[in-house]
């Protein structure tokens, strides 16, 4: 194994842990389980700060993606090593807890043109049938002031910028 020395290591300070307050995992977690990498940034490779600070996020290209709804509130960004995976399977950070978008056709990792589907699991809803969400890049239409916006919503339009995407027929966990 790894051992808890060298996890100790990939983390930006030796001081940090893998479960952070309320007992909810931190993104170093979330990363080692991801990658097999301890780092505590979603961001490609290393940014240095100074000659003695140095912040490591993802070094290589995952197999299952990342996304969150702190990049689209702006308080990170999520690399192309997350954002682009091997394989088209998202886990998404949002609203406290973690689910899954994934889908059968992986051309639309990299992008392209027109509509796809994603298939969205929550295990917090409960779930008992399957969502497939409908996705069009490009073809982002604002809501009225009055509307909520499904927060999966965004951390989708933080990978496929500017896309409406449609629950077909399904509510929209809020």
């Amino acid at each position: 194994t790894k051992g808890a020395a060298n996890i100790r290591r990939e983390m930006d300070f030796e001081a940090n842990t893998l479960i952070g307050s309320h007992g909810y995992c931190t993104q170093d977690l979330v990363n080692l389980l991801l990658t097999g990498d301890a780092y505590s940034n979603v961001f490609n490779g290393v940014n240095r700060l100074d000659k003695d600070m140095i912040l490591k996020g993802v070094e290589i290209q995952s197999d299952i993606g990342f996304l969150t709804l702190f990049e689209r509130y702006g308080h990170c960004n999520v690399g192309t090593f997350y954002k682009c995976p091997k394989y088209p399977v998202w886990v998404i950070c949002s609203e406290s807890h973690y689910s899954v978008i994934f889908s059968e056709n992986s051309d639309i990792i990299l992008g392209g043109d027109g509509k796809f589907d994603l298939n969205y699991y929550d295990e917090l809803a409960r779930q008992d049938e399957e969502i497939h969400l409908t996705v069009e890049p490009g073809s982002y239409v604002p809501p009225g002031d009055d509307d909520l916006v499904p927060p999966i919503d965004d951390v989708i339009r933080t990978k496929w910028a500017r896309s409406q995407v449609d629950w077909n027929g399904r509510e929209p966990f809020l």
